[in-house]
């Protein structure tokens, strides 16, 4: 395992990304730092999560039931791969982690007319945030798990990491770690992200919060620190609902288990 010395000869070279991906690979951590000269592509695939506030009166109950209601709306959406309707477990802001085959059908959805309709009839601004997608795994045995009723939970991780990396390069690790994700213990999906301010890293799925947690133990949280000489971040989502698209959800190449 790296410690904090090694990390500054990191930063100094790109050919060490695929060790340090990978040393962290069996305890992992989606990874984050502005990366320079990079550019979105329109047609990677996008991971959009989207978190509104919820009412104080509102019970949970209720709003997993609303979502239920709206499970219909969302099953053939152009362009819509998969939908894991969220709850941040830190704020119990309500939304959803969006799985779109490409950035223009994504967009044509959450469109000023959305924005505005979420305002008037939740009285809360919508909190959208794109992730391009270049990579993504799912280790389910049919690819298209589906439950209204789910224990799954949702963490979107971020870490520093090395300097100096291109899009293409960072692209070529993910792909290269993947088997390692496919050993994981009770880890639905993944999708490995890039942001539009040049960060990257994962949104994962698991089958529920034990399965989560046991990954990132403390002494995960150790190795991170040392390695990186910084605390990872995780958000926290319960998925209750989880929903494969009718419309497009066999048009993403996926790596599958």
């Amino acid at each position: 395992m790296f410690n904090v010395s090694i990390l500054g000869n990191m930063r100094r070279s790109a050919v060490t990304l695929a060790a340090t991906i990978a040393a962290c690979a069996w305890a992992p951590a989606a990874i984050a730092q502005e990366i320079g000269g990079v550019t979105t592509d329109d047609t990677t695939p996008i991971v959009v999560v989207v978190k509104i506030p919820k009412p104080w009166y509102a019970a949970r109950f209720v709003v997993v039931s609303k979502m239920r209601d709206s499970i219909p709306q969302y099953e053939n959406i152009p362009g819509l791969a998969y939908k894991a309707f969220s709850i941040a477990q830190k704020d119990g802001q309500y939304g959803g982690i969006y799985y779109w085959k490409d950035r223009a059908s994504a967009r044509a959805w959450f469109s000023p007319a959305w924005f505005e309709r979420v305002e008037k009839q939740r009285g809360a601004k919508g909190d959208v945030r794109y992730f391009d997608a270049p990579v993504a795994l799912d280790n389910t045995p049919d690819g298209a798990l589906s439950s209204n009723d789910s224990d799954a939970v949702s963490t979107l991780v971020t870490i520093a990491t090395p300097d100096a990396i291109d899009r293409d390069r960072l692209v070529a690790e993910f792909k290269a770690v993947v088997p390692v994700y496919q050993k994981a213990g009770g880890l639905l999906r993944k999708y490995f992200i890039i942001t539009d301010d040049g960060r990257f890293g994962g949104i994962y799925l698991w089958r529920d919060q034990a399965a989560a947690q046991q990954w990132f133990s403390a002494a995960w949280h150790q190795r991170v620190r040392e390695t990186y000489g910084a605390d990872a971040s995780i958000e926290w989502f319960d998925t209750p609902i989880l929903l494969p698209s009718k419309a497009a959800s066999n048009s993403i190449a996926m790596v599958r288990r």
